[in-house]
């Protein structure tokens, strides 16, 4: 093979900009709490820890901050968004509309697609005591239902706030939460169905 047809082979692997896998990382570290809710955000010492400038690193908190993952506030950088009942409230009626459009956009589930839903469905019940397990499941089992709808931007949305509600769930499911233990006593918890 010459030099030439091994670069364009090489074409065809992802190339993904430093700052999306830095907002990977730090969004990861959101949702399982390593950033606690409410809690700075020391720039600096996350850049020297992940091993990149500050620049890919400022990059990706504004993306996380515009996605509602982080606050900022002048002059004191940024901070972990809290989660707050209100927040709860208005992202899953959101989700399940704008489910339910993606569900009617991608017609009925093909005989293999119900087989799998099947499979996984079963998965899922063997894994409810692993809740990073479990949510990985539920995501998996909406995404493969979701998947004959062809309208990006709305499987994009879905994806997003999906990502928003995981740290809810995650929190509510975590023994180590206080803020979970606070709302499993209440006996409110968090609806993931309408």
């Amino acid at each position: 093979m010459t030099v030439s047809g091994i670069a364009s082979m090489t074409a065809a692997f992802e190339r993904v900009p430093l700052r999306l896998k830095v907002r990977r990382v730090v969004q990861r570290a959101i949702l399982q709490g390593t950033l606690a809710p409410g809690g700075d955000v020391n720039e600096a010492a996350l850049a020297t820890k992940l091993g990149v400038s500050r620049t890919p690193l400022r990059e990706a908190l504004l993306g996380l901050e515009a996605e509602g993952y982080l606050e900022s506030a002048a002059g004191r950088g940024f901070s972990v968004a809290p989660l707050t009942a209100r927040e709860v409230e208005e992202i899953y009626p959101v989700l399940w509309t704008l489910e339910g459009l993606a569900l009617r956009a991608a017609g009925p589930p093909k005989a293999a697609t119900m087989k799998r839903l099947g499979e996984i469905n079963r998965e899922l019940e063997l894994a409810a005591r692993s809740s990073q397990k479990a949510l990985t499941l539920d995501r998996k089992w909406h995404d493969l239902l979701l998947s004959g709808c062809r309208n990006r931007l709305l499987l994009q949305t879905i994806g997003l706030l999906k990502d928003l509600g995981e740290r809810y769930e995650l929190a509510y499911r975590s023994p180590r939460s206080s803020i979970g233990r606070s709302w499993r006593r209440s006996g409110k918890g968090i609806s993931i169905a309408p």
